[in-house]
């Protein structure tokens, strides 16, 4: 059965703007959703935090590029009402952080992806660093 993760903000920024030293393991990672060795879903909330900082860092027809290029790979899943109570309501120290996690097991996913991990200290699922991830596919 092929696995579903979560992708967060960071793993796709690094791709995005080649930040050196995660860009390659964060290429990998998405890599794998890009060839359906895994399912990658990705909130709302997360192409709007990488519009922003694509559109900050350069413009936003490449912006929107990248983005729709990535999401012929990875799918956007919803963040409803539901979620938004569940997440004010959690232990996550930031809400950000409580809406992604709250959405990844509300669509059964398996993981989370983030360089970030100790922001996930409360996850009720496995997270990984990208270099984590990829080491579980090879």
């Amino acid at each position: 059965m092929t696995k579903k993760a979560l992708i967060d903000s960071d793993v796709i920024l690094d791709l995005a703007l080649a930040r050196s030293p995660f860009f390659e393991n964060s290429r990998l990672a998405l890599g794998l959703a890009e060839i359906n060795r895994v399912l990658g879903f990705v909130t709302p909330i997360c192409i709007a935090n990488v519009h922003y900082f694509l559109r900050k860092a350069g413009d936003d027809v490449k912006a929107k590029l990248f983005l729709s290029r990535i999401l012929t790979y990875l799918t956007v899943i919803p963040v409803d009402h539901r979620i938004v109570v569940e997440s004010l309501k959690s232990a996550f120290g930031d809400f950000e952080d409580a809406l992604q996690h709250n959405a990844a097991v509300q669509h059964c996913c398996d993981s989370i992806i983030t360089r970030n991990t100790g922001d996930y200290k409360k996850s009720k699922l496995p997270v990984y660093t990208p270099d984590e991830f990829v080491c579980l596919y090879q």
